[in-house]
């Protein structure tokens, strides 16, 4: 019985030694860490808004699809998801005078027209769109300007402003 009693003891003890080395033991691994630098975007201001002549009293719309609808020029990363926000002034102004702008449209698209495409009211709020296959988009904008009955002749100016960013 002594004997037994030993060897169990024995095995004790090997089983706490062993259980002891095993939490000693350590492993390790390494990973990478990897970024791909893509394209920067490009925006160009290629043609302004231009509502020409404006009688006081008469409401003077420019659609997207006019000549003289402002446009701008996108270049980035090919097929990548972008957002769009605005700045738009609520007027023009001329001076102390200022005659508003009643709304204003838009729309993108892949290629260099502006039908066939998407759409869109432009705002601050983001605007998803996506680059071509070749990393470019057109957007263009037109609005409706609301002269006065009393509108003051004068060269009437606004800044119209577009932010695009990756998402």
């Amino acid at each position: 019985m002594k004997t037994a009693f030993r060897s169990s003891v024995v095995a004790l003890a090997l089983l706490l030694l062993s259980t002891v080395m095993v939490a000693a033991q350590s492993n390790a691994a390494s990973i990478q860490a990897t970024a791909v630098v893509q394209q920067p975007i490009n925006v160009t201001g290629a043609r302004d808004l231009g509502f020409g002549n404006v009688f006081p009293g008469i409401n003077k719309a420019i659609p997207v699809t006019d000549p003289n609808s402002g446009r701008w020029d996108v270049v980035g990363q090919a097929n990548a998801n972008v957002q769009l926000t605005f700045t738009l002034p609520a007027t023009l102004s001329d001076g102390a005078n200022t005659m508003p702008i009643a709304s204003y449209d838009a729309h993108h698209n892949t290629s260099n027209s502006p039908s066939g495409g998407t759409n869109f009211t432009p705002s601050g709020a983001p605007t998803s769109a996506a680059l071509s296959g070749t990393g470019a988009l057109w957007v263009f904008i037109g609005a409706t300007v609301s002269p006065a009955t009393n509108q003051a002749a004068g060269s009437y100016t606004g800044s119209l402003s577009m932010t695009v960013v990756y998402f």
